[in-house]
């Protein structure tokens, strides 16, 4: 069962078309990759996803219903969140207290809430949840430490905590390798893996190709907007247009 389903998407900026009649489908616990070289519009794809952008033409459906126009908080608190390709977490604050900011779309008060004091109960489950996912990414002995002070990987992996806080359906994850050492891609890989075991659906954009052959269930091509190729990655890997587009036909992706 599809999780996610692009219809037709067109996006125009102007004169430009950064997205022409693109259509394709994330299984329901799959890792999904978008990929394609530069400038193919997968960036453009994840922000009308997220509701950064608002298609022009074409729909964008989330387990059967239409998301096209919906702010990006909506969408999030539908299920749907970002990770970004620059790691975006309060630097001078601690790994707790980041990924305690992450459960703010479920742990919204009102004046209601406050007077029977429900507040606390609230905040309490808050805290608990934040340090639940910490130790599920590996993170709980860092609680304490100054999100500035991680190195590169468990940024990264800070970064999705923050993201798995809100208990979403679908994760879209931005080029979460990118400037990666071999070892610190090798971790990630099995991060990435144990949040999909955990029930949570991945698309990623990402253009290490080895990271993205071992990992994904599904690709889907776009170049220049358009898409190119889809199916498994032995599928894409030996299709003579990925070939073109990636490496000029000299070499195989």
């Amino acid at each position: 069962m599809a999780i996610l389903e692009v219809q037709n998407l067109t996006k125009n900026f102007g004169g430009l078309t950064a997205l022409n009649d693109v259509s394709f489908k994330v299984g329901e616990g799959q890792i999904h990759g978008l990929i394609g070289p530069n400038g193919a519009g997968k960036s453009t794809m994840f922000k009308n996803i997220a509701g950064f952008y608002t298609p022009t033409r074409g729909d964008i459906l989330f387990e059967g219903k239409s998301i096209k126009g919906q702010t990006p908080s909506r969408i999030s608190m539908s299920g749907i969140v970002r990770t970004f390709q620059e790691t975006t977490l309060f630097h001078e604050m601690t790994v707790f207290e980041n990924v305690l900011v992450g459960t703010h779309n479920r742990s919204r008060t009102n004046i209601f809430s406050a007077i029977i004091g429900l507040d606390r109960l609230i905040q309490q489950q808050a805290r608990t949840s934040a340090m639940k996912v910490l130790e599920f990414m590996g993170l709980g002995d860092r609680k304490h430490q100054l999100a500035s002070e991680l190195p590169l990987g468990s940024q990264r992996a800070l970064a999705i905590a923050i993201a798995l806080v809100s208990e979403p359906k679908l994760m879209l994850m931005d080029e979460p390798f990118a400037g990666m050492n071999p070892e610190e891609t090798r971790g990630m890989m099995q991060l990435t893996r144990k949040v999909r075991e955990s029930g949570v659906t991945i698309v990623l954009v990402e253009h290490d190709m080895k990271a993205v052959m071992g990992l994904c269930d599904q690709l889907t091509v776009l170049n220049f907007g358009t898409l190119l190729a889809g199916g498994s990655p032995e599928q894409v890997r030996n299709n003579p247009d990925v070939i073109n587009a990636y490496l000029g036909g000299s070499h195989h992706v």
